[in-house]
């Protein structure tokens, strides 16, 4: 969007500039029976406001409130231009300065269409005054340039709020991750101090695996029946053990046995998956059943759960 923007900003600025190519040409033409026409561009109006205008029978000679109708439909809308032109070819695409100046410039050049008739003499005997081709270049191209402008204004992309929220720490990204993939409900506990777990009832499987240590310590989280949870380093896993070294990248799946009340698990890691604090980790590769009241270790005894 910024790249269009940019685009219809610097066609604004081009046919801008096409009104400098205007202030030379006639804006008032004079006729008259028996002689050649006599022409005034603005260049002419503006020079007449230094008392360099032509001189003799079609010299111009302005009132007060001419001079200031010439300075603000001929000299200001020029200038606006100019400076309009420059801004939307060369400045930063997100400028909205020269898309503005170009709809003030369009009105500076309505009102000289308006006005123009009011910096005519009082026209003699066969004399006729009318306009030339000036203003109605200036109109089209400014009309044209607003047009662009218009459109640049549409396609500036909008600038967004920075967010003023903390960001949130890395536990608690983990525990979102868990609740939208399986709708896990994970109590929170104070992490300044971890609180023990609670003590485990044998004899009443609940199909939950409790945070011993580590970066899950606290948490209880509740196993789907039937549907493996996969954990690992990599975020592409349901538990993700962000930055910590001792477990794998994809290092194992579980699952809770509804029916035989038991715990089904997958370990394809490097490091390997240690229950009760044995020293010999499970077999690679291979489907083992564990039984609740188990504490399971992955990678080592950094992070632990207790199978409930």
């Amino acid at each position: 969007m910024e790249r269009y923007a940019k685009g219809f900003r610097s066609f604004s600025g081009f046919l801008l500039l096409l009104n400098l190519a205007a202030f030379f040409l006639p804006v008032t033409v004079c006729t008259q029976v028996g002689y050649q026409p006599v022409r005034w561009s603005q260049l002419s109006y503006v020079q007449s406001l230094f008392g360099h205008a032509n001189s003799g029978e079609y010299a111009i000679a302005l009132s007060q409130k001419q001079i200031l109708l010439v300075v603000f439909v001929m000299v200001l809308p020029l200038l606006l231009s100019l400076l309009a032109g420059i801004l939307g070819i060369l400045g930063n695409p997100r400028q909205k300065v020269s898309s503005l100046l170009s709809f003030v410039v369009l009105i500076c050049y309505l009102i000289a269409v308006l006005r123009l008739e009011s910096l005519w003499p009082q026209a003699k005997i066969t004399q006729e005054y009318q306009r030339g081709a000036a203003l109605t270049l200036n109109l089209a191209v400014s009309a044209g340039a607003a047009v662009m402008a218009v459109l640049s204004l549409l396609a500036t992309p909008r600038k967004v709020k920075k967010a003023e929220q903390k960001i949130p720490q890395v536990r608690e990204i983990k525990q979102q991750q868990v609740e939208a993939k399986y709708n896990i409900m994970m109590e929170k506990s104070n992490r300044k101090k971890a609180e023990e777990p609670k003590a485990y009832v044998p004899g009443n499987p609940r199909g939950v695996l409790v945070g011993l240590t580590g970066i899950y310590a606290g948490a209880e989280i509740t196993m789907p029946p039937g549907e493996f949870i996969r954990m690992g380093r990599q975020n592409t896993n349901h538990l993700v053990f962000e930055g910590q070294k001792s477990v794998s990248r994809d290092h194992c799946k579980m699952k809770w046995n509804a029916d035989s009340q038991t715990y089904t698990i997958y370990d394809y890691s490097s490091t390997g998956s240690f229950v009760n604090g044995s020293h010999d980790c499970l077999p690679q590769n291979l489907e083992m059943t564990l039984e609740p009241g188990c504490v399971l270790a992955i990678g080592d005894e950094t992070n632990t759960f207790r199978l409930e």
